[in-house]
């Protein structure tokens, strides 16, 4: 029975590849099972397979650069490549679990011989999802809910809610709607509105809200992801303790930001949370000053390489910088008086450096300009890291054979690392904070500097660091700690 199986299976090869050439005619897709997506966001995905096509516009030569090109004459060849091309694109949708793609002779009475159908058979994944989850890390702990709708109104939208609560992060919610543009798997627009409590005791002597919203829209290109966006939030600097630095008390009261910001992102690692090859690269521009108090342009970077060296081991560099520059003076938001400090950026809008993620074994946001026991930000900064990845071998003398007497996982490993970073504020606050420095000196001054070792597990969702380092160097007053730290988190240094 099995041969007579492999036979056929062979025979039928034999004649899908002797007739790839025959010329056919597609003469419509089907769909079976898409029962919650609208026809109209279905046609705009099958157009480009049928026709004759209507005139290209701008808007599908702009957001949908990944639609194929319609051949002037379709053969069973293509018409294969094209049953793949439509599975691969509703797969990007997340609409589906599983699409099933045929060939099959047209059902229509007005067909001819070589008249043929694509007829995709899907079964629509669960509309609803919802999630509760505990996260410690960076010594906070949070309890979050989150609740999606998929396909919420049949175009491949997604309506996405998310609360929390933590030690730091007080109460946050956020409500996201993301939509493709022009039935565009490339393409999506995302409007969002969001609210926030955070303590900011832990480096600075108050608390932090800000209500808010952002319209995004992302795009990718052969070259990498490009993401516009506008940003309209209030902040409020309140709960100041007895304690505070001038700093903050001149900070505290509210401020508006009104912004809008370009970021290109390129990512060719084989792994965004334990690089073995590959590289990544991150450009932001941000411009405030579409209304409100804030009024600045920012630029940013960040980028790592990782080259594999054999066994199991690998290296890696990464680096990050920021330039903040004011535009115009700004009064603190508690003055009363009319003065104002020339060219001067507000504390929310500021820099801060330091912790598991960034330069390790520094408290979190700990490092720059600081007054009192206040840290209160810079305009600028760099950071860099080197880190060497390892294998992780653990003996187990009670295993017997010689196979088994060690274990290890493909997602546990150690490391080695080096990290250097400066952050440096503004020339107009340096004559009262301690470690305050003008911009020039991040050029001018050794970095601080750290060194450690650890292990790092690579989990699903993050990346789990547990290190023992030092710090080498470091300015007087930055928070520097010896000894064990543990950091998790997306995006380590």
């Amino acid at each position: 029975m099995r041969g007579e199986y492999e036979r056929a299976g062979k025979h039928l090869a034999e004649i899908v590849h002797d007739n790839l050439d025959t010329p056919l005619r597609l003469n419509a897709i089907r769909i079976f099972g898409a029962k919650s997506t609208r026809p109209s966001f279905l046609s705009r995905i099958f157009a480009p397979y049928l026709s004759p096509l209507p005139p290209p516009s701008f808007l599908a030569a702009t957001f949908a650069p990944d639609a194929p090109a319609p051949p002037s004459q379709h053969t069973l060849r293509s018409l294969l490549q094209a049953t793949r091309d439509l599975s691969s694109t509703l797969d990007k949708f997340d609409l589906y679990r599983g699409v099933e793609a045929t060939i099959e002779r047209s059902d229509s009475v007005l067909s001819e011989r070589e008249d043929v159908d694509i007829v995709l058979r899907v079964q629509e994944a669960p509309k609803y999802f919802l999630r509760t989850a505990t996260d410690v890390g960076d010594g906070e702990g949070n309890a979050t809910g989150t609740a999606k709708i998929r396909n919420a109104f049949g175009g491949a939208e997604t309506v996405e809610g998310n609360v929390s609560f933590g030690t730091r992060t007080k109460s946050a919610f956020q409500l996201r709607l993301d939509t493709p543009v022009n039935s565009s798997s490339t393409t999506h627009a995302d409007l969002s509105i969001f609210s926030a409590q955070r303590d900011l005791g832990f480096y600075a002597s108050c608390h932090e809200a800000t209500k808010g919203t952002m319209a995004r829209l992302r795009t990718l290109t052969p070259f990498g992801t490009h993401e516009l966006a506008y940003e309209a939030v209030l902040r409020q600097i309140g709960d100041v303790a007895p304690s505070a630095s001038m700093s903050i008390r001149d900070a505290a009261g509210p401020s508006v930001k009104s912004a809008i910001s370009h970021v290109f992102m390129r990512d060719t690692r084989d792994d965004p949370f334990v690089s073995t090859r590959g590289a990544f690269v991150k450009l932001k521009q941000e411009y405030a000053g579409l209304g409100g108090d804030a009024n600045f342009f920012k630029l940013e970077q960040e980028g790592s390489v990782a080259r594999s060296l054999g066994g199991g081991y690998s290296v890696s560099l990464s680096g990050r910088s920021g330039f903040l520059f004011p535009l115009s003076a700004v009064r603190p938001p508690s003055s009363s008086s009319s003065s104002s400090t020339p060219r001067t950026s507000l504390f929310p809008d500021r820099y801060h450096l330091g912790g598991p993620t960034s330069v390790r074994n520094f408290r979190l946001n700990a490092l720059g300009p600081k007054d009192l026991g206040d840290y209160v930000g810079g305009d600028a900064f760099y950071a860099l890291g080197a880190s060497v990845l390892t294998p992780c071998h653990i003996p187990t003398p009670w295993r017997k054979g010689a196979a088994n007497k060690w274990w290890s996982s493909e997602n546990l490993h150690g490391h080695a690392w080096v990290n250097a970073g400066k952050l440096v504020g503004s020339g107009a606050l340096s004559p009262r904070l301690l470690a305050g420095q003008p911009v020039s000196a991040i050029v001018a001054t050794p970095p601080s500097l750290t060194a450690g070792f650890g292990l790092m597990y690579r989990h699903s969702l993050v990346r789990i660091e547990a290190n023992v380092g030092v710090p080498v160097v470091q300015t007087r007053g930055e928070g520097g700690v010896k000894g064990f730290q543990f950091g998790l988190g997306l995006s380590f240094l």
